[in-house]
This record gives structure tokens, sequence and C-alpha cells, in this order.
């Protein structure tokens, strides 16, 4: 959860729970990935954010990459850049439980649409090929509005279909 604030555009502050259900992480630097993704060389590579870097000038949207990489994984989640040592994660998994309070106003882009619409989005940055099991908005104890969105890998037949 400790990366979570920059995979998501609103508050980490709203995060009450990510629990994934890790199978994997790929660890790449961020050389492979520019030079997997631009079609010049990169000498200098910055971090642009927690979903990001800058190959000499163009940025490189993570995710995109590790779609790539691991398109015959059916449990990739997400992807996220660690700028300290310089790398790119790939991480892979079975299920994703997130819940999100709604406590600011610019919450309004997740909590003043449906649950299913919201799961949907919050599904792209953080459980890409899973399914979304559960979608709902609750109350806590102090009677504060949580989304909770809940993702998992459903069982498919041959041809692709639950």
């Amino acid at each position: 959860m400790a990366f979570l604030f920059f995979l998501i555009s609103f508050s980490y502050a709203g995060v009450v729970r990510d629990d994934v259900t890790v199978t994997d992480k790929v660890n790449f630097s961020w050389k492979t990935v520019c030079s997997k993704m631009v079609a010049h060389e990169s000498p200098l590579i910055d971090f642009v954010s927690g979903t990001q870097i800058d190959c000499m000038g163009k940025k490189v949207d993570v995710s995109d990459f590790c779609e790539k990489e691991l398109a015959h994984d059916p449990y990739y989640l997400r992807a996220f850049v660690l700028e300290t040592s310089k790398e790119v994660v790939c991480e892979s998994g079975k299920k994703v439980l997130f819940k999100y309070q709604c406590v600011k106003l610019t919450d309004k882009q997740f909590c003043d649409q449906t649950s299913e619409v919201s799961c949907k989005e919050i599904r792209h940055k953080l459980a890409r090929r899973l399914d979304i099991v559960h979608h709902s908005f609750t109350k806590n104890d102090k009677g504060i509005k949580e989304l909770n969105c809940y993702f998992e890998s459903l069982a498919r037949d041959k041809n692709g279909r639950l």
C-alpha cells in the first residue's frame, strides 16, 4: 500500500484499504523500459511520477510497458516506478480489495458516480486484468461514505467467456 499514492490520481488519505493477493512481481531497469518503449537511445532517464519515467524527452507510462511485457499473464494488475533503485515493478495478483473514503471535494470523480463506474476506473489503475466481483458505497461508523471494490480473476471457458 505504500506505493498506492503514486498510482491513483486521488487523495492517499482517502484510501482505507488496498489488499492485494500478489502472485508475482517482475522488476525491470529504467534503461530496459526506455529501450523497449521509445525509438531513440535514452542515456538520460528521469523520474516523473510513480507511474511515469522520462526517456530523453518522451514520457513513458510504465503500465503500458508492463501490459506489453506481461501479455501472457492473465493476472497482471499494475505497474509502478521505484525512484531510488531506478526500476519499474510489474505486479500480478489474483485478488484486490480496495476501499476508499469520500472525504474531500476532489473525491467527486469517484464518489458522485455509480460504484460500478468508479470501480471500473480504479480497476484500470490497480487491477487491470481482474474482474469486478463487487462494487458498492457504504457508510462507516462515523457516517463517512466509502467506495468498496473487490476484484478477482473469474473462471472462463476456452473462448474467454465467464
